[in-house]
């Protein structure tokens, strides 16, 4: 039984579909004898110059010969496709530990292999089956991007909240034989999958190197929402410094090995142990850049090709405050402010946010919402439009609590610049 059907939602009007008279609501069944379910069969199945598509409407089926045209599309949209959702019971899981009330979206556990191949989302692999993985291999489903945490199974199965082993390396022995690029993750929970059990995790992931590209290892990140969830420790100085450490000797060892360091520390254990960010050499390709690793190294790095274009002086006076995470601001202090300050008529200040809706451990500017920027800028008489970091934001404008721009402009009366790289404060003074 397939899992989803690909039903078309619009036609486009005079496109090929269109002419061949496919319309809203039929179902895409088959092109050129294999079934389709999801949109990715539809992309792979539908590349040939000539296609035969089954469709159904209502109880009818046909068939329809297709000719591609170069360069157009057959003018197909198709209604969104139901993912898999995930039932794993992590023990650091932050969708449980949200807290009640946030759009729906917010509590989607997504666990979906085809996430992970369009969007780069984590998965953890436990709910694919042999149909899954040889359909990965078939349509050449790379890169995937694979949360492992662990590879001893017993802990494997305490993290994850798994009931038997799920055979993870045999999974990862299958793709990477057949040339399916991963990027795996550890999110390190102190004192469960820490230790020899990382050194153990870390070493039996390097055997598929290099076909598993690379490994992150990133801090467990903890909200004041977890009643009647397992107590996990968070990471301080102290401990991300033993964690700095113990990495850094086997980031050489695999640097003398692979050439490469192989496994990567989030930006979060460099900055929570005061310790210097790595070269941008150290991160070869940036592969894990949106999880956090390298990001902070990344964006340092453009302000600097930046400074070339900031103007000396501005046509008029003006002030901005920038809004941050806690964990942002020395390396704004040390890196962004000195050398915005050297602008004439430029005064600009640094104003960072305490995280009252997930808890004041949370300190990353990725996810300080609305109301704390308000509660914020209210209690402080700093001067100047705001300075919100794009990471603040989902793709539709909404901060977590889906407060909008608008309506925090509305509510301090001053404005608002989403920021992407100080350089575009100053194109109107080029």
């Amino acid at each position: 039984m397939k899992e989803v059907v690909l039903v078309v939602d619009k036609v486009t009007s005079g496109s090929i579909a269109d002419r061949a008279g496919i319309r809203p609501g039929d179902r895409l069944v088959k092109i050129n004898g294999h079934e389709v379910s999801d949109f990715i069969d539809y992309q792979f199945f539908s590349s040939d110059y000539r296609s035969i598509l089954v469709l159904e409407r209502g109880r009818s089926r046909k068939s329809i010969k297709i000719e591609r045209e170069e360069g157009r599309s057959l003018g197909l949209q198709f209604r969104p496709t139901r993912f898999r959702s995930c039932r794993n019971r992590c023990i650091f899981c932050f969708i449980d530990q949200n807290p009640p009330g946030l759009r729906k979206s917010l509590y989607f556990k997504d666990e979906d292999y085809r996430l992970s191949f369009l969007y780069g989302n984590y998965i953890t692999l436990t709910n694919v089956t042999r149909r899954d993985l040889d359909r990965i291999v078939r349509q050449h489903l790379s890169p995937l991007y694979i949360s492992v945490h662990a590879t001893d199974p017993d802990v494997r199965k305490k993290v994850l909240g798994l009931e038997r082993d799920d055979k993870i390396l045999d999974k990862l022995k299958f793709l990477t034989e057949n040339r399916i690029e991963l990027h795996a993750q550890i999110v390190l929970c102190r004192g469960i999958n820490d230790g020899i059990i990382l050194e153990r995790t870390i070493s039996d992931l390097a055997e598929f190197f290099p076909m598993l590209r690379s490994l992150s290892v990133v801090p467990v990140g903890l909200t004041r929402y977890r009643k009647g969830l397992p107590l996990l420790n968070g990471y301080d100085r102290n401990s991300s410094r033993v964690v700095l450490e113990h990495v850094g000797r086997i980031q050489k060892e695999f640097a003398r090995r692979f050439g490469e360091p192989f496994v990567y520390l989030s930006d979060e254990f460099y900055l929570l142990g005061n310790d210097a960010l790595p070269p941008q050499s150290h991160y070869i390709d940036f592969w894990q850049i949106e999880n956090g690793v390298g990001s902070t190294r990344s964006f340092i790095d453009e302000f600097n090709e930046d400074i070339k274009k900031f103007p000396q002086s501005l046509r008029e006076r003006r002030h901005y405050l920038i809004i941050t995470g806690e964990l942002s601001v020395p390396i704004l202090t040390e890196n962004i402010l000195p050398r915005l300050r050297k602008i004439a008529n430029l005064s600009i200040e640094i104003l960072p946010v305490r995280n009252r809706f997930f808890g004041e451990s949370v300190t990353v500017a990725g996810l300080i919402t609305g109301e704390d920027i308000i509660e914020t800028v209210k209690g402080s008489n700093l001067k100047g439009t705001l300075l919100i970091p794009s990471c603040s934001l989902n793709g539709d404008g909404l901060f977590l609590d889906d407060f909008t721009v608008r309506e925090i402009e509305d509510r301090l009366n001053r404005g608002v610049v989403v920021l992407n790289r100080f350089l575009d404060l100053f194109k109107e003074d080029e």
